[in-house]
């Protein structure tokens, strides 16, 4: 749960903390199987109803109390803009919550990973996340509570033995491994194979076959004789997963074809160390690890949605890169509103159950106003009555489009209102421009000395109709700006649109006589661009002159893509960058919240980048 909070509040330390996930799914794994043996070990017996109930303590009334407190505390700033007449749509407020019916209704029937998939959202997205994007694992271990207790039940019915067990829980990690490899998609977005419960089960089953396999392997060999190998495999195993919460982005292909596998190996042997020498436990122990233990749930369902509706209040919804003082705020609030959870919530309705917690409950107000104490009961039902009240307003409220769609659909509208896109074939249009018509020139008959010298002309932007971008949706948010500064420019962007695809539409335009003398290619937001298609992209050019735009982002490809464009520009005579990398770290507030398109200031700033690009192209072909 550490890691995954430092993932979440300071990705760029720790890049591979989301695998506390992993390491999450394997210890639950372990946890419950070895719950089923020893029920069935102690009296016959497995009863799937004490099972069920105990989860359902355990895990609702806590999430309950984080949608509810969470959604309102986002629906009340909303609800005061729109009562001062800000439209809920475009707003900050209105960004965090687009969507939320469905992630609430998701996370109602802890099917949060699913609707995620079926969405057709990325994970990764470059938009406002989710308000309650992290409980998609806490639905893998919903459906993992269902369905595998079923599955020991029908193990031990047929008298399988653990030990065997054991290898058959490996073989069912070893295939959803073997899934998650093999659907990985080859534009490179995880988000199927990293949510699907199919291909991300491999922790739980590896957790599994562990508790199987402990069950068969105590007694049959001394402590003394194990120790040392479980100790020396222990501190490998810390040190990989160590290595890999520092070392391994969450969108690295390697993750997903061994990365999360090996992780979930390494928290088994750890686990396992632990087994075999207890005292390791024993010094882990103490009493702040016990204190964070104890309340990790609660840490994990509240830390994501205060992050947002923190980083929302203090960094314009800048969740990726967080300031301090959003970071501090959050880590406050979380432990405090975990720790009252705990108490209050948690720990009752887990000792109790629900009518006993409930009826303590309600006697404890019946004291309160017997001791004229009214008034905190009174404002507490107040509290209570306005939350709920709030929640409910804000998932009628809620907009179906964030800022973010809204600037790229306004980009979509201007490139059709304006004919940005070429819709028809043009006339043969020559390689390069035609040489301006001289001024003043000079008489056959008038000796040189006569002549004044002229100072030489600078060289002008491309006139619009000679120009074709081809981008991705930083493109199609900045449509407007770029038809503002390029009068007649022909824009042909798409959101999500990788390099290869990109590449495919300029051989498209070309094939079809619509290419333009000077094409801008602002490509690599969605995926790295390898070198085979930066030939194809040239080649395609042809003799035209090629201005590429380099892309910024947080992903793990990036740096590899900002690489490619410059190379291709220092290869080739025709090719210029635009340096839209350069002007974004020159003044990162150009961007919005996402930290990847330019909000309404940076789409003029990306017009000029084009428009710089566009002059060191002249200037490269005159000089």
């Amino acid at each position: 749960m550490l890691l995954v909070v430092a993932y979440h509040l300071a990705p760029s330390l720790v890049p591979g903390g989301y695998v506390g996930v992993d390491v999450f799914f394997v210890l639950s794994g372990f946890l419950i199987t070895t719950i089923l043996l020893r029920e069935h070990a102690r009296t016959g017996r497995v009863s799937l109803t004490r099972f069920w109930r105990h989860r359902v303590r355990r895990l609702v009334p806590a999430l309950v109390a984080v949608v509810t407190a969470t959604l309102a505390a986002v629906a009340l700033p909303a609800a005061i803009g729109a009562a001062r007449g800000i439209p809920v749509e475009g707003s900050p407020w209105g960004d965090v919550l687009v969507g939320v019916r469905a992630h609430v209704g998701a996370a109602a029937t802890f099917t949060s990973n699913w609707e995620l998939v079926a969405s057709g959202r990325s994970y990764a997205e470059a938009s406002m996340p989710g308000l309650f994007e992290n409980l998609w694992s806490l639905s893998v271990e919903e459906q993992f509570y269902v369905l595998w207790p079923l599955a020991v039940i029908g193990a031990l019915a047929l008298g399988i033995r653990a030990r065997r067990a054991a290898v058959l829980a490996g073989a069912l990690a070893a295939l959803s491994a073997a899934g998650m490899a093999v659907l990985w998609p080859a534009d490179g977005d995880p988000t199927r194979v990293y949510m699907g419960t199919d291909t991300h089960a491999f922790g739980l089953m590896i957790g599994a076959a562990l508790a199987f396999w402990w069950t068969w392997e105590r007694g049959r060999r001394t402590k003394r004789e194990r120790a040392p190998g479980a100790l020396a495999l222990g501190a490998v195993a810390f040190a990989a997963l160590a290595a890999i919460a520092m070392a391994m982005p969450w969108d690295s292909p390697w993750a997903y074809r061994g990365g999360l596998l090996l992780a979930s190996l390494a928290t088994a042997a750890a686990i396992r160390m632990v087994l075999v020498v207890p005292e390791v436990g024993a010094r882990l122990d103490v009493a702040p690890l016990r204190w964070v233990g104890d309340r990790s749930y609660g840490i994990y369902l509240w830390h994501w949605p205060v992050l947002i509706v923190v980083a929302t209040a203090v960094d314009g919804g800048r969740v990726r890169d967080a300031s301090v003082l959003t970071v501090v705020l959050t880590v406050l609030v979380t432990l405090a509103a975990s720790a009252a959870s705990y108490r209050w919530l948690e720990a009752p309705m887990r000792r109790m159950g629900p009518r006993r917690a409930l009826r303590l409950a309600g006697g404890r107000v019946r004291a309160a106003l017997r001791g004229e104490r009214w008034a905190r009961v009174a404002a507490i039902v107040v509290i209570g009555a306005t939350a709920v009240g709030l929640a409910g307003w804000g998932l009628t409220a809620a907009p179906t489009r964030t800022s973010l769609q809204v600037q790229l659909d306004a980009g979509a509208a201007a490139v059709r209102a304006a004919s940005l896109i070429d819709v028809t074939p043009s006339a043969p249009r020559p390689s390069a421009p035609p040489p301006a018509p001289a001024s003043s020139a000079p008489s056959p008959s008038a000796s040189p000395s006569a002549v004044p010298s002229a100072a030489p002309k600078r060289p002008a932007v491309p006139d619009g109709s000679d120009v074709t971008v081809v981008g991705d949706s930083v493109t199609l948010g900045s449509a407007p700006a770029l038809a503002s500064a390029l009068p007649g420019v022909a824009v042909d962007a798409e959101v999500g649109r990788q390099f290869s695809q990109g590449v495919d539409r300029v051989e498209a335009l070309e094939g079809k006589g619509r290419l333009r003398p000077y094409v801008v290619v602002a490509l690599g937001t969605n995926g790295e661009v390898p070198a085979d298609q930066m030939d194809r992209l040239v080649a395609a050019v042809g003799d035209r002159t090629l201005v590429l735009v380099t892309p910024y982002g947080d992903r793990s490809w990036m740096a590899g893509s900002q690489r490619a464009v410059r190379q291709a520009a220092r290869g080739h005579a025709n090719v210029v960058v635009a340096d839209w990398q350069a002007a974004v770290e020159e003044d990162p507030s150009v961007l919005g919240p996402d930290g990847i398109h330019p909000d309404a200031t940076g789409m003029k700033v990306f017009a000029r980048v084009v428009e710089r690009g566009l002059l060191r192209a002249v200037s490269a072909r005159t000089g």
